[in-house]
């Protein structure tokens, strides 16, 4: 019999509670870093950190709900990095530019359609198989890129990067459109309850009658579709495409997502918390530039932030069993 009753937060409680916590913690970096830098507050300075978040924050929408729905996906880097150069490529070969855009797109969803193909048909691991597509994809990359950068786009399509509304810039509103449609499919949708489903338990889903390999390709053709828009988004802001547009992108996002409360483990997740694990991530950036801090060292935080992050449940528990053999 237990002498103390447990508090059992539920998983609604529990990612109020993480959303809360993310929020402070930006209040905080955000106060910490007025203090040290005057120019961290400026207008230009905030509106750049937006700017520069856009594309990760695409990214970290999409992995969202792949890993909500029990998934996992690597590819998210190299699917951005291919959008952009398909654009960039077919551009300069002169097909039309609304056409351009839509096949940059629909390279999105041939990847995604692909990852979900290998993980459903073959019954692969989605760990193995989006690593082999990220591998595939760069290398798709590199080949049509061959080392260059290619700038050649339409003047009007690199300019929305300079279009601000209502003194916000273009691409984050354009991240907070997508965010608020992704919102809403997860929570008000029949769709939405079945990608929760299927990641807390996808044997219970199937037995349930939810069609587990159409919302799994539903789940990787949607992700891959909002990591084209991502590389659309890189292209305007940096206004070229390198080949190595996102390779870091796995790491960073995948820590965001995971430090914004959703689960590795699927049926968990927040898409205003992954947001709020970018902001995060790109105001500390920010301010290691700003100090003149070497910014490699970011990577090096993140890493040890994704180890705890992953791994908390299991430290957690070893403190505790230490403190009761110490207690004995």
């Amino acid at each position: 019999m237990r002498k103390r009753s447990e508090k059992v937060l539920s998983p609604v409680t529990s990612q109020r509670k993480i959303l809360y916590v993310l929020g402070m913690v930006n209040v905080l970096i955000i106060i910490i870093l007025s203090f040290l830098s005057p120019t961290f507050t400026t207008y230009g300075n905030l509106t750049a950190v937006l700017s520069r978040m856009s594309e990760l924050s695409m990214l970290a929408i999409a992995e969202t709900i792949v890993l909500i729905s029990g998934g996992f996906d690597l590819s998210i880097g190299s699917i951005m990095a291919l959008s952009g150069a398909l654009c960039g490529k077919l551009y300069v070969m002169g097909i039309p530019f609304h056409i351009v855009l839509i096949l940059a797109l629909l390279s999105g969803v041939a990847v995604g359609g692909l990852n979900a193909f290998l993980v459903v048909s073959l019954n692969l691991q989605p760990f193995i198989v989006t690593l082999a597509t990220m591998s595939i994809v760069r290398s798709i990359v590199y080949g049509i890129l061959k080392g260059i950068v290619l700038a050649d786009f339409p003047e009007k399509f690199l300019d929305l990067g300079y279009v601000y509304v209502f003194k916000i810039p273009l691409l984050f509103l354009i991240v907070v459109g997508t965010a608020v449609v992704i919102i809403i499919l997860l929570k008000k949708t029949v769709i939405g309850r079945y990608i929760f489903a299927m990641g807390a338990n996808e044997r219970t889903a199937y037995l349930s009658g939810i069609f587990v390999n159409r919302i799994k390709f539903f789940v990787y053709c949607l992700s891959g579709l909002i990591c084209a828009i991502a590389g659309l988004l890189f292209t305007i802001r940096i206004r070229a495409i390198i080949p190595d547009a996102g390779i870091n992108a796995p790491l960073e996002v995948i820590t965001a997502v995971l430090i914004g409360g959703t689960a590795i483990t699927g049926g968990k997740g927040s898409v205003l918390g992954s947001l709020l694990g970018i902001l995060a991530m790109y105001l500390l950036l920010n301010g290691f530039n700003l100090l003149g801090l070497n910014p490699f060292w970011n990577i090096i935080i993140l890493g040890i932030i994704l180890i705890y992050v992953v791994g908390q449940e299991n430290i957690l528990k070893s403190l505790r069993q230490r403190r009761l053999i110490q207690s004995r």
